[in-house]
């Protein structure tokens, strides 16, 4: 399936930049960065999922422990090492 994105000006020379001084090609970047993402967003709506089922078994946590709960899985997720877009 293709998709067309618009991509603003500035961030095109940014895209054009990283690709010339990574020797890849814009769209394998763009390919892996929206796959990246996309991992990002549905590892989190499952963390919030978990959040609202946890809520109904253990009741309601603070906004501080939350905070702390979601920093420590949100770093732990950006260290996994996960395979590259197509």
């Amino acid at each position: 399936m293709a998709v067309v994105v618009k991509i603003p000006g500035p961030l095109a020379k940014r895209l054009t930049l990283a690709a010339m001084r990574s020797r890849r090609l814009p769209d394998d970047i763009t390919r892996t960065a929206l796959a990246e993402h996309l991992s990002y967003l549905e590892w989190r709506a499952k963390a919030v999922d978990q959040g609202f089922a946890s809520v109904t078994r253990d009741g309601w946590l603070s906004s501080g422990t939350v905070m702390k709960n979601f920093a420590k899985r949100q770093a732990a997720f950006f260290k996994k090492k996960r395979p590259k877009a197509a």
